[in-house]
């Protein structure tokens, strides 16, 4: 009779990680030599490009191979190089800095994680796309917008992650690429107005754009979250305990506002919660205790206020508890009987 069908054994996620880096570290190299060893690509933007673009095809054609760890490696490295040369190619031909160059590396990033056929690529591309996206948005002096969009474009992701199963591994990957891109640039909003001023190399960023408007957009995602959560559990909004909720969410986005990052980090451990994904859950736990933490030893206002605020928040979280869990014990009475 036939052989018995063998499932494929996956590498475990810690050893996709170290090749990630591996891929990073490999990728620096072989730009080095391309650079030492042909200058005269190096010194036209269309010979970079076209050189880039060879190397990314090279790598797709490589990862439709059966897989192996040292193909994948190689694949990665090579690519990442390739994307390398063409951003460099970008710069010599656009002889700018500025928006339109970040919005191609992020078009090229999109298109790399809908074309290329590896997890780890797709998580790093994720990732570079999202960074690509602020950075575009810096440069055009609304560097807070970038925080709110990143944040829904992964809440959406992974709300839907079971909704097509045919491209739940390809989602998975760019959210994951997302959530850590979203705790980075968060964190980097964290530290202030003079972190973004380095990132866009401009002396006037901000100005268009209030850095509370990024915290109201990460309050109105995480609001869209448990409004999508409560319709996946099959509560009504006139429902008490989804009135309560809403309620309650809306109250802790407002405290929110002063404590920058708590939104964000909540709202990643709901995703987490809600979809049973330990990793997501973790990421979450970690990113709200470093936003606290962040906030508590900034010099900005004095540690009187801030312990205050995060009393504050402390309280209202406890308050929540109680009455939801209040609300839903009385709701449950009433539906038994």
């Amino acid at each position: 009779g036939e052989a018995p069908a063998t499932d494929t054994i996956e590498s475990p996620w810690y050893v996709k990680g170290i090749l990630a880096f591996s891929g990073w570290l490999a990728a620096m190299f072989l730009l080095g030599f391309v650079g030492v060893g042909f200058q005269f690509i190096m010194e036209s933007g269309l010979a970079s490009l076209i050189t880039g673009g060879v190397m990314m095809g090279a790598a797709y054609a490589v990862l439709r191979i059966p897989k192996n760890e040292f193909v994948e490696h190689l694949a990665l490295a090579m690519s990442i190089a390739g994307q390398a040369l063409a951003v460099w190619a970008f710069y010599e031909m656009l002889d700018t800095h500025g928006a339109l160059l970040w919005a191609l590396v992020a078009l090229l990033q999109v298109l790399l994680v809908v074309v290329m056929p590896n997890y780890v690529h797709r998580v790093l591309s994720s990732y570079a796309a999202a960074i690509a996206l602020s950075m575009t948005l810096a440069s055009m002096r609304v560097p807070y917008l970038a925080e709110g969009l990143v944040m829904l474009f992964t809440a959406w992701i992974w709300l839907n992650e079971f909704r097509y199963p045919d491209y739940m591994r390809r989602m998975r990957a760019v959210g994951y690429g997302l959530v850590i891109a979203l705790i980075q640039l968060t964190g980097t909003l964290l530290f202030g107005q003079e972190t973004l001023r380095w990132l866009a190399e401009t002396s006037d960023v901000g100005e268009w754009v209030p850095p509370w408007v990024g915290e109201i957009l990460a309050g109105a995602v995480m609001l869209y979250v448990v409004l999508k959560l409560l319709q996946r559990l099959g509560m009504r909004l006139a429902e008490p305990l989804a009135m309560t909720t809403l309620l309650s969410t809306m109250l802790f986005c407002g405290v929110s506002l002063e404590a920058r990052g708590i939104a964000v980090g909540m709202t990643i451990i709901l995703l987490g919660f809600a979809g049973g994904n330990r990793v997501l859950l973790g990421l979450g736990i970690a990113s709200l205790l470093f936003y606290i933490s962040s906030y508590y030893y900034l010099l900005e206002t004095t540690l009187l206020f801030k312990s205050g605020t995060l009393l504050m928040v402390g309280v209202v979280l406890l308050a929540v508890r109680w009455l939801m869990r209040h609300v839903a014990s009385r709701q449950k009475e009433a539906t038994h009987g």
